[in-house]
C-alpha cells in the first residue's frame, strides 16, 4: 500500500533509506545527464521533470525494468493485498456488461500494475466469456502481465486478454483506471506575495562528495496557464490560499478524461485512487502539498533522490476529476470510499466465500488483514475513493449504493 503522502522537500539530508546497487546508480545517473541536458536549455518545470522522472523513455520509474509492485518492489496496491479487491470491482462490471445482453462489450483497464487486477477479475467471471483489454505504456510491464496472466487464467481465459497499443477508437462495457491518476504527472506552485510562482528544478553543483540529490527546487513567476488555474482554484474556494502555501494541480488530467470520454462508446469509466475534493485537498493542514515518493516500501518526501528509481505521485482533486467528466459530456454516477465501494459490491460475501475456498487458518488470518487494510478508515478504506461517469448508460452502479458523496465535489 502506497503510505499517506507528505510534503515535498528540496534536495537536501538524504532519508534514512536503502542505498541502491551500483547498477541502479548508474541507471539514474544516465537520467539525471538527460535532465541536466535539458537544464541547459531552458529552465524546467517541475512538472516536465515528473514526466522525464518516470515516463522518459528507458530510463523513467515506470518504463524501465525494476520491479515495482508487491514485496519486492516499491509499494503494494490494493490487488497485491488480495484477489478480493479485483473480485468486487467484477462485480461491479458484471453489473455493466449485463446492460448489454448479447452485443460485444468488455473491460479496458489502463496501466494494469502487474496484473493481478486483471487475473483476478477475469477469474470472477468464471465460464462467462469476457473480453479484456489492457493498455500498458511500459514494455517491461506488458510481459510481466502477460507472465503473471499466463500462470494465473486458463489458457481459454487468457487467450480473452489482449493488449492495445493506445486507446481504441471505440470501447462499449467498462474502462477502468486503478491508481493511475496519482501518477500523472504534476504542476507545483507556491502562493506568495499574492502572486504565483511555479516550482522548477535546478542542478546543484558537485563539490566533492558525490551527492545522491543533484537537483532542487526553484521558482519563477507562474505562467498564465498556471496562474489561471491557481486562481480558479481560489474562486472555487472562495478564499486566497494563504502566504507561502505550496501545493499541485495535475493540469494534464482533464484532457486524459477527455480522451477516455472520446472512446468509450456507451458505458462506465470507472477510477479509483487516493485523493479528496477540492475544498478538502487544499486545506491549511496540507500547506506544503501532498507529493511524495515512494522507495523500497518507504514513503519520503524528496521527488529528486535517485531519479528513475522511485515513484512520484500527488493526491488527486476529484473535483477536478468531476468537472473534467461533465465537460467531456460524460454522466456523474456516482463517488464513495473505496470501504463503501467494496461493500456495496458485496464484500461481505464474497469475502466468505473466499474464506471456504481457503485451506489453513494462516491463510484466513491473511484474508482477515487484507479486508482491514482494505476498509478500515486508517488504512485503505477511506484515504482511496471510487469516481464513476456514465455515457449513455442510464443505470445505477451498486457500488454507490451505500454511500455516494458527489455532493462533497
Amino acid at each position: 500500500m502506497r503510505a499517506p503522502p507528505g510534503p515535498a522537500t528540496s534536495a537536501g539530508a538524504s532519508p534514512p533509506l536503502p542505498e541502491p546497487d551500483s547498477a541502479a546508480r548508474e541507471h539514474s545517473a544516465h537520467l539525471v545527464a538527460l535532465i541536466r541536458a535539458r537544464l541547459a536549455a531552458s529552465p524546467l518545470p517541475f512538472v516536465d521533470y515528473m514526466a522525464l522522472a518516470l515516463y522518459a523513455p528507458g530510463l523513467g520509474y515506470y518504463v524501465a525494468g525494476a520491479p515495482k509492485f508487491g514485496a519486492e518492489g516499491d509499494f503494494v496496491t490494493a490487488p497485491e493485498l488480495s484477489p478480493l479487491f479485483g473480485r468486487c470491482l467484477a462485480a461491479q462490471c458484471r453489473e455493466v456488461l449485463d446492460t448489454f445482453g448479447e452485443s460485444e462489450a468488455g473491460i479496458l483497464e489502463l496501466g494494469a500494475g502487474s496484473g493481478r487486477l486483471a487475473a483476478s477479475l477475469v477469474a470472477a467471471f468464471g465460464e462467462r466469456p469476457v473480453t479484456y483489454a489492457i493498455l500498458e505504456p511500459s514494455a517491461e510491464l506488458r510481459e510481466r502481465q502477460r507472465a503473471h496472466l499466463a500462470d494465473a487464467l486458463s489458457a481459454e481465459a487468457f487467450a480473452r486478454v489482449r493488449w492495445v497499443e493506445a486507446l481504441p477508437p471505440r470501447h462499449d462495457g467498462v474502462i477502468l483506471a486503478n491508481e493511475v491518476m496519482d501518477a500523472l504527472p504534476v504542476e507545483r506552485f507556491v502562493r506568495r506575495g499574492n502572486r504565483t510562482l511555479q516550482v522548477c528544478v535546478e542542478a546543484i553543483a558537485a563539490t566533492g562528495a558525490e551527492l545522491a540529490s543533484p537537483l532542487a527546487d526553484a521558482t519563477r513567476p507562474a505562467p498564465p496557464a498556471l496562474a489561471s488555474a491557481v486562481t480558479a482554484i481560489e474562486d472555487d474556494l472562495a478564499r486566497a490560499l494563504p502566504e507561502g502555501y505550496a501545493a499541485e494541480l495535475c493540469p494534464s488530467l482533464g484532457p486524459w478524461i477527455t480522451s477516455l470520454a472520446d472512446t468509450l462508446g456507451r458505458g462506465v469509466l470507472l477510477l479509483a485512487d487516493y485523493g479528496y475534493p477540492r475544498r478538502e485537498l487544499y486545506l491549511a493542514e496540507r500547506a506544503g502539498g501532498t507529493l511524495a515518493c515512494h522507495y523500497r516500501h518507504r514513503a519520503h518526501g524528496d521527488p529528486y533522490l535517485w531519479p528513475g528509481l522511485q515513484d512520484i505521485t500527488a493526491h488527486v482533486d476529484f473535483t477536478r476529476v468531476a468537472e473534467a467528466g461533465t465537460a467531456a459530456s460524460l454522466e456523474l454516477l456516482g463517488y464513495a470510499t473505496q470501504a463503501s465501494f467494496l461493500l456495496g459490491c458485496g464484500l461481505p460475501v464474497l469475502t466468505e466465500r473466499m474464506r471456504e475456498e481457503l485451506e489453513g487458518e494462516p491463510a484466513r488470518i491473511e484474508l482477515a488483514r487484507a479486508v482491514r487494510t482494505l476498509t478500515l478508515p486508517g488504512e485503505m478504506g477511506e484515504r482511496f475513493q471510487f469516481i464513476a461517469f456514465g455515457k449513455h448508460y442510464d443505470h445505477a452502479l451498486r457500488g454507490f449504493g451505500l454511500q455516494d458523496l458527489t455532493h462533497r465535489l
